[in-house]
């Protein structure tokens, strides 16, 4: 009897885990993206406001893991490495470079439009980012939104090849010296990966 419940379990189980190893996938990914953003600051020393505006080069790599929940529906999470380099165009200093890196932790529902080989492929969530730069800095988050193309190679491999855009939804922490009026910041990216079926 014992034998018998333990060979049940062993099928459940194995078969709970083959069928969901056919819905799970993970990708090497690569994301650059180009951003331009724009602040006035308020002087809490002087009461002087200032205006400022600049853009950014990033780069992301790192993995993403998807769950396909329906046919043409999937969940995916990644974790990418990313490196910032900041131009800030402030007022009588000229141009001013900075570089940070960070985490970033992008969760996304996407929607793949049909099984042919060649397929629009859709992306729509939020992209969560924790500087490893400045250690205090909260998490930023960012809308994100994606369309591009999935290529099936064969049953295992496909390319994902997709032009992204997002917006940074919260603004930075005031601090002793000055406060925010305004922080608007926005990106547009491309971002590769080669996925695995598993």
């Amino acid at each position: 009897m014992k034998t018998l419940f333990f060979a049940y379990g062993f099928f459940l189980v194995s078969t709970a885990l083959s069928v969901a190893q056919s819905r799970v996938s993970v990708a090497p990914t690569y994301w650059f993206n180009y951003g331009n953003y724009s602040y006035e600051t308020h002087s809490l020393y002087d009461g002087s406001n200032a205006s400022l505006s600049g853009y950014s080069v990033a780069s992301s790599f790192g993995l993403t893991a998807r769950y396909q929940f329906k046919p043409k529906w999937d969940l995916s999470v990644g974790l990418l490495y990313n490196r910032n380099l900041s131009y800030v165009k402030a007022p009588n200093l000229g141009e001013i470079r900075t570089s940070t890196t960070s985490i970033q932790l992008p969760v996304l529902i996407n929607y793949r439009l049909s099984e042919h080989r060649l397929s629009p492929y859709f992306s729509a969530g939020a992209l969560l980012g924790k500087s490893a730069t400045n250690t205090h800095e909260s998490v930023k988050a960012h809308a994100l939104i994606g369309a591009g193309l999935d290529c099936k190679l064969n049953s295992r491999l496909s390319w994902l090849l997709q032009p992204t855009a997002s917006y940074l939804l919260s603004k930075p922490i005031n601090n002793i010296l000055f406060e925010y009026n305004y922080f608007r910041s926005h990106s547009l990216g491309l971002q590769a990966q080669l996925i695995w079926h598993l």
